[in-house]
């Protein structure tokens, strides 16, 4: 899945947490410790963006940042010191699950089993005009909906269609 999509998303499941915020930037965190640190690792040093050019430190970070069993263990040790989590904590996890499906064997596997297993599953590139599509059409209905929740619009309706009779007679 995409960058954005991915803090979209975890805006929409998180939201009505007491940091929504903090959600995104979980959410964003599988991403950033890999791709946005070599974005501007790029800006800094010139060099284009290539997949042949891409150095192995960048996935290495992306076998880390993409572990369900990384993400696992460092959400077990902040329960150790913490005696809780936070819930949008679990932002991270959610975007490794999204993105074992929609990443193919053949560009970026998600490695969500490293470094137990370098198995990957077989899934398609979010970078499919239907998957793009279907995503963003979602994203964009979640946020109108949240919209219109915050305006007390949804209530209104809810209203409205339990005045209406459905019986048949």
């Amino acid at each position: 899945m995409d960058y954005f999509a991915h803090g979209f998303w975890s805006y929409l499941l998180f939201n009505k947490s007491k940091r929504p915020l903090l959600a995104v930037l979980f959410g964003l965190l599988p991403d950033t410790l890999s791709w946005a640190i070599y974005f501007v690792y790029n800006l800094f040093n010139g060099t284009q963006f290539g997949l042949s050019s891409i150095p192995v430190w960048v996935f290495t970070l992306y076998g880390i940042s993409h572990s369900l069993f990384v993400a696992g263990v460092a959400i077990l040790i902040i329960f150790i010191i913490f005696k809780k989590v936070p819930i949008y904590i679990l932002a991270w996890p959610i975007a490794i699950l999204m993105d074992i499906p929609t990443h193919s064997r053949e560009f970026l596997p998600t490695p969500f089993l490293w470094p137990i297993s370098d198995w990957y599953f077989p899934g398609f590139s979010w970078g499919t005009k239907w998957f793009m599509i279907t995503n963003w059409f979602l994203i964009v209905l979640g946020l109108l909906y949240l919209l219109l929740e915050r305006k007390g619009t949804i209530n209104k309706i809810k209203k409205r269609f339990s005045k209406l009779s459905f019986s048949a007679k």
